[in-house]
């Protein structure tokens, strides 16, 4: 039987060559070709039918994209925003926050290209979040957009995300949410609590007066 210490031993030599690997990886190549590499380990990962090796390459290739930059990188983060599993979502929604801090105006028109897609349910339920942690001026509008969005679930977040802005110029337009009778699921747990839109609307509009007198 190892001992605790030999066991030690390999996470560490493990560490070290991830380290190097990652590190052989930047500075081999061009960036092009480091997200050519990478979109194919996200297509052959995607598909793996190991869910646990799946995921967690998933996760390997968000935090790599989180170094790179430009509409591909974009693209590809918004890609994993949008897998159903949350560990691999949270990976690539910080990476895409972090880069949105450095080139807002990139992420933002990946963002709104994803926007007029409509279909990417889980990403579009997700940027709201990221949009209003970066709280730039331009968020406000995409989360505009996404109001009128069919799913229930992106409607929900985007009142929620609008209210953190604190804008109060567009208490007009969730106005016709206070009479939406759909209703949603406080959090991803199936069995969570659910809320009315037409109650989150009124939450939202009540707190952007009370910051906007």
């Amino acid at each position: 039987m190892k001992d605790q210490r030999s066991l030690l031993h390999r996470v560490f030599e493990a560490d070290l060559a991830l380290r190097e690997a990652q590190a052989e990886f930047f500075t081999t190549g061009t960036d092009e070709q480091r997200l050519e590499a990478l979109e194919v380990a996200i297509d052959a990962a995607w598909d793996d039918p190991n869910p646990e090796e799946s995921t967690a390459r998933l996760m390997r290739a968000a935090a790599l994209l989180g170094e790179l930059s430009g509409p591909r990188a974009c693209q590809l983060l918004l890609r994993l925003l949008d897998h159903e599993e949350p560990e691999v979502r949270l990976p690539a929604g910080e990476a895409l926050q972090d880069l949105a801090y450095a080139r807002y105006a990139e992420v933002a028109r990946a963002i709104e290209k994803l926007i007029d897609a409509g279909d990417a349910l889980n990403a579009l339920a997700e940027v709201p979040y990221i949009l209003a942690e970066i709280g730039e001026p331009g968020g406000v509008k995409l989360c505009l957009r996404l109001l009128r969005h069919p799913s229930a679930e992106v409607v929900a977040a985007a009142i929620e995300s609008l209210a953190n802005l604190g804008d109060g110029s567009i208490i007009k337009q969730i106005e016709p949410l206070l009479k939406d009778g759909r209703t949603v699921a406080l959090d991803d747990d199936p069995e969570a609590e659910e809320a009315l839109i037409a109650d989150l609307a009124a939450e939202a509009i009540e707190h952007l007066r009370a910051l906007n007198p």
